[in-house]
């Protein structure tokens, strides 16, 4: 086929803009070299192990460069081929931190009923989301990566003070119910109690100057019944207040003046998590009341006993004799003893000889 200075050898129309990297011939689009593989059944692909002669080597410095070309591609892939065997084996010899480290602490985790029960209710209502628990059983839910309250999230463990620093959301409500503001604190020492944790600029901003009257409501994030809260106590410190707790990546807690703003709203926190509580068997509270039965009666006896009055201990009936108690000491001592011959009275034996005399 003729091809002309500067035209597509296909169609022969276009200016060419393409070449053929395997056969070099010039196409302008991607449909003309489409057409060039079909009718020429090219792969497009370089053939490197083709024969080339001495004189066409010589004539055309390209096939030089495909040479010097292909044996570079050889000499990267056997270097990427050594370090990925190099990176295998690293990680099929490499021990896990586990290992490394057999000897360090951790936190041990609750294998209790309410663990348990709450784990159940997360899945339901986020669909199996991953938890972490935090010093006094605290469950964490946390939220996929990227999420805005998940960015915002600061609460770690600080080595330094030995204790949990937490991020707090706080939410002040008016006396209708009302949210006044919404703000976050960082880095909250978990020792904090509730009233030294909020900020008191917040407060002050608000006329909110007196840190004794205020009261305090967690979020239940699993919001059953809805909306629901759970009252937390003001002097609590802050591990102790989201003791077996729920939160969600870290706690929201409500703040009011009144206790009347959310009483409707409170629940306690079986309510919340759906946890029965244990009761008492039936035996329980029998043997319980047998045992306080019977403290009274010691009770009243000795009461009575203190009453008499009398300097003598109360007399003892019995019909089995007085067993009298001896110490293996004793016992021991008793057998070493020597057997005591019963001695003769001389007096008396010279009476009997002298009156053996006169009879004879």
């Amino acid at each position: 086929m003729e091809q002309s200075v500067g035209k597509c050898a296909i169609c022969q129309t276009n200016q060419f803009k393409y070449t053929c990297p395997a056969c070099e011939i010039k196409s302008c689009s991607l449909n003309c070299y489409k057409t060039h593989q079909a009718q020429t059944s090219c792969t497009g692909k370089i053939d490197n192990t083709k024969f080339i002669n001495q004189e066409e080597l010589s004539r055309n410095p390209n096939h030089l460069n495909r040479d010097y070309n292909f044996l570079l591609q050889v000499d990267r892939k056997i270097q990427l081929s050594k370090e990925d065997l190099k990176n295998n084996a690293k990680n099929v010899f490499r021990k896990s931190k586990n290992d490394l480290q057999p000897n360090r602490k951790r936190f041990k985790k609750s294998t209790n009923d309410i663990e348990d029960s709450r784990k159940i209710l997360v899945n339901k209502v986020f669909n199996d989301p991953p938890t972490t628990t935090k010093r006094e059983n605290t469950l964490v839910i946390q939220l996929p990566t990227g999420m805005q309250r998940s960015i915002s999230n600061k609460t770690s463990y600080d080595k330094k003070s030995n204790a949990f620093v937490w991020t707090i959301e706080w939410k002040l409500l008016d006396k209708s119910g009302m949210e006044i503001t919404n703000f976050t604190s960082f880095r909250l020492k978990e020792n904090l109690t509730l009233k030294e944790a909020i900020p008191i600029n917040i407060l002050n901003n608000h006329n909110w100057s007196n840190k004794d009257g205020l009261k305090f409501y967690l979020k239940n994030v699993l919001n059953t019944p809805k909306d629901s809260v759970i009252e937390l106590d003001e002097n609590s410190s802050i591990s102790l207040a989201l003791s077996n707790k729920i939160v969600l990546e870290y706690p929201t807690i409500y703040v009011t003046q009144d206790e009347n703003v959310l009483l409707d709203k409170s629940v306690k926190e079986q309510v919340a998590y759906q946890v029965e509580v244990p009761s008492i068997s039936n035996s329980e509270t029998n043997s319980s009341t047998s045992e306080e039965n019977s403290s009274e009666d010691s009770d009243s006896s000795s009461d009575s006993e203190s009453d008499s009055g009398s300097d003598s201990s109360p007399e003892v009936n019995t019909s089995k004799p007085p067993v009298s108690i001896k110490t293996f000491d004793d016992a021991k001592t008793d057998d070493k003893k020597p057997v005591e011959l019963e001695k003769e009275d001389p007096v008396e034996k010279m009476e009997e000889i002298n009156i053996l005399q006169s009879v004879d």
